[in-house]
């Protein structure tokens, strides 16, 4: 019984290794992450490069689950003015449009917003990708759509 589970975990350790194998060979060619408070982060001599392509022209016309997502997305990652003003408009806007429902059904559009994506003119744009000033932007579009619709 020994021998075997002793096989077992050397048998699982490889299998690891070996999944993980192209991760480690891929992470020299990933940017550097983007910290909480949108700073670049130290990361060798390779950084992200960030785009200006305004994103909150979009706004207007994504789907109200994505507004909701967006909202959620930008309270937390503090791209808004006021942190608890744009919260009490997240739960009232969550409630008014069903955005996050009951059970365990879920909204993809509320999903891609959360994770800092809106979908417009059949492409994805990701708000992490673009600057500071354009997710500030973006997070204010998104406040006052959601303002408006309450």
């Amino acid at each position: 019984m020994k021998l075997i589970s002793v096989r077992a975990l050397s048998a699982l350790a490889v299998t690891t290794m070996l999944a993980g194998a192209p991760l480690f060979a891929h992470a020299a060619d990933t940017p550097a992450p983007v910290s909480k408070g949108g700073e670049q982060a130290e990361s060798g001599a390779k950084t992200a490069a960030l785009t200006d392509t305004d994103l909150s022209g979009y706004v207007g016309s994504i789907n109200p689950a994505e507004v909701g997502g967006l909202l959620n997305y930008c309270t937390q990652n503090n791209y808004v003015a006021d942190y608890d003003d744009a919260f009490k408009v997240l739960q009232s806007y969550n409630q008014k449009t069903n955005a996050v429902p009951d059970g365990q059904e879920g909204n993809m559009f509320y999903a891609r917003g959360t994770a800092g994506q809106l979908q417009a003119n059949g492409k994805t744009y990701s708000i992490a990708t673009s600057s500071i000033p354009v997710r500030q932007k973006t997070c204010k579009a998104v406040l006052d759509r959601a303002k408006a619709a309450l």
